[in-house]
């Protein structure tokens, strides 16, 4: 397959007009950490944005951090790390930030920091169509027109390719602890997520709860008596987040209202599901399996897309299908990028 590895926006744009003219289909790849999501998609060309990886602009004291798309978010992390702040998602280190937005999923330690989407402020995307598009800004009084930079959050580059953003960031929390239970199960999980305040993240498995806590260390102290006091839990040193399901040939991301997380996985063998946010994800051998799991999601109004492995997003309708087939066609006029990777359009 063809490569294009541009160095500059004006590249990229150069690129997208000469595939829009040709019919060439094209694939936006960053870090290749989440090419699974979506439907399978025919294209010609990859169109890769690692060589966009400059800093544009940091002040630690407005907690505003500019930089082109291609970063990589280790190297984001030991930037903003100089400054005693970070971006708070939770991706692997080879991801590229326009690459977590373009894929747009759940931020684990959302409890506390917030949707993934409230902290991109500003975005430079380049269109199917060779424009450069800005929208939003990096002071919010000025903040006018369409939002553009929200819907390409999780558009997994079928509406432009990010090319520069604007992020808000945060102080590093001054202390971190991993409390883990010797069993498991939602209902103990939901009785955690009540007794500790203000926790960063309660993840449930079967056979544990992993309850993460950040903040002011007597504030973590605080929580931890609280966590006691509900259940038996040990501090562990363990990476937060651990890899998920790392032998697993499918896995899927599921997404329902919280109070329905516990009917969807009863009886599952095997899940990690984020407690008061209502996502889980969920290990599966064959698509059999998973299509059986995608049915009950759908009976509790929820979603079950794959995010590795075969399955894509499933067979169900695509939502305010006309209104996305026209910011398609705004966006994207040839239909050039990842066609229907986002489903039928």
């Amino acid at each position: 397959m063809d490569l294009i590895h541009p160095h500059t926006k004006r590249d990229a744009a150069d690129a997208l007009r000469a595939a829009g003219a040709a019919g060439t289909r094209v694939m936006v790849v960053g870090g290749r950490q989440h090419i699974d999501k979506g439907e399978p998609t025919d294209v010609d060309v990859e169109l890769w944005t690692t060589l966009f990886d400059e800093r544009v602009a940091y002040d630690p004291a407005e907690m505003l951090c500019v930089v082109e798309a291609g970063m990589r978010i280790r190297d984001l992390a030991a930037l903003l790390g100089e400054g005693g702040q970070e971006w708070p998602v939770d991706a692997p280190d080879e991801a590229t930030v326009g690459g977590v937005i373009a894929t747009g999923g759940p931020t684990i330690r959302q409890l506390r920091v917030g949707m993934l989407r409230d902290t991109v402020v500003e975005m430079e995307v380049v269109t199917g169509d060779g424009r450069l598009v800005r929208s939003g800004a990096r002071t919010v009084k000025n903040v006018t027109g369409f939002d553009v930079h929200r819907l390409m959050t999780g558009s997994l580059g079928t509406l432009g390719v990010i090319v520069q953003v604007a992020l808000k960031v945060r102080p590093l929390p001054k202390a971190k602890r991993t409390l883990v239970t010797r069993e498991g199960g939602i209902e103990l999980a939901t009785r955690l997520l009540r007794g500790v305040p203000l926790a960063t993240a309660v993840l449930a498995e079967p056979d544990r709860i992993v309850l993460r806590l950040e903040g002011w260390r007597e504030e973590v102290e605080e929580q931890t008596a609280g966590a006691r006091s509900v259940a038996a839990v040990v501090e562990v040193e363990e990476q937060f987040p651990e890899p998920l399901f790392a032998g697993a040939r499918i896995v899927a991301e599921a997404a329902v209202a919280p109070s329905r997380l516990e009917a969807l996985l009863e009886e599952r063998e095997a899940y990690r599901a984020l407690v008061g946010i209502g996502f889980a994800w969920v290990p599966f051998d064959d698509e059999a399996a998973l299509g059986a799991f995608r049915a009950r999601a759908a009976e509790l109004g929820g979603i079950a897309p794959v995010i590795r492995g075969p399955g894509g997003l499933g067979d169900g309708a695509l939502p305010a299908a006309q209104v996305q087939r026209r910011v398609k066609d705004a966006m994207d006029p040839a239909g050039i990028l990842a066609p229907g990777r986002m489903g039928p359009m």
